[in-house]
């Protein structure tokens, strides 16, 4: 059985899209389909990316998300429609998929996702890692006791999710929270935090801004090249822009596909 990897993109992330998926093709054994949820990317560019994505031995299913699918959800400048696309993700894909893995396309792959995609999630409906850079910050921001999780790599149980979320519970949540910064990540923090299973983020959603504060906590360059998997590249600049200095910038560089 594959892996059901999940993204969410528009058409100016398709070059980004493509090193993950190249990280992925050059480190992972395991088949992969990809789940791509888009808004309106036009029909030729996801021609070209589907031959992009079966050339490097993957498979591609594109889902166009209709207005419809979100009732109503409040769709301003704030919030896009994409902001629901991982949230409703089960509303959206075919209910025979079951379990899908997310992840942000400013995200390298450096091993190996089968760990991560059998992980027994205990019958909770995702799976994600917190990272500890503005972890107090934000829990008091948004008055959580848990920790707050980021969701640029998501384990997500499907069944699990369509019989939790619902648009009701999403629209009250926005319509009480007037500021929420992170907007989709702090909904989920905010409603269904406290059933997310934590994951290792040094392992499987790897801060890389923060990588000096990985290093004054006791890791070393080795051991992040051995044993993390994914690396992920938030906030500005990102590692495939010219101004681009921050840590891991050749590990990117290796995997790039500019075009």
């Amino acid at each position: 059985m594959p892996i059901e990897l999940l993204v969410t993109i528009n058409e100016t992330y398709i070059p980004p899209l493509k090193t993950l998926l190249n990280s992925i093709h050059q480190t992972e054994s395991q088949p992969i389909h990809v789940w791509l949820i888009h808004r309106q990317i036009d029909p030729t560019q996801l021609k070209t990316l589907s031959d992009w994505i079966t050339g490097h031995n993957m498979t591609f299913t594109a889902c166009q998300a209709i207005p419809a699918v979100f009732g109503n959800a409040p769709i301003t400048a704030q919030y896009p429609v994409e902001t629901y696309f991982r949230l409703l993700s089960g509303q959206i894909l075919p209910k025979t998929l079951h379990r899908v893995l997310y992840i942000d396309p400013d995200i390298l792959a450096q091993g190996p996702l089968d760990e991560l995609w059998q992980l027994d999630m205990q019958g909770r409906p995702f799976a994600a890692a917190a990272h500890q850079d503005q972890q107090l910050e934000n829990r008091q921001r948004m008055q959580i006791n848990h920790a707050y999780y980021n969701t640029g790599v998501l384990l997500i149980d499907l069944d699990r999710v369509r019989q939790l979320i619902n648009f009701r519970d999403i629209t009250a949540y926005i319509t009480t929270h007037e500021d929420l910064p992170l907007v989709d990540q702090d909904i989920l923090n905010g409603l269904y935090g406290n059933q997310v299973t934590p994951i290792d983020d040094k392992i499987w959603n790897f801060d890389v801004p923060s990588y000096a504060n990985y290093l004054e906590g006791g890791l070393t360059p080795e051991w992040i090249a051995a044993h993390t998997r994914l690396l992920h590249y938030q906030r500005q600049p990102k590692p495939w822009q010219p101004e681009y200095a921050g840590p891991l910038g050749k590990n990117y560089q290796q995997a790039q596909i500019s075009e």
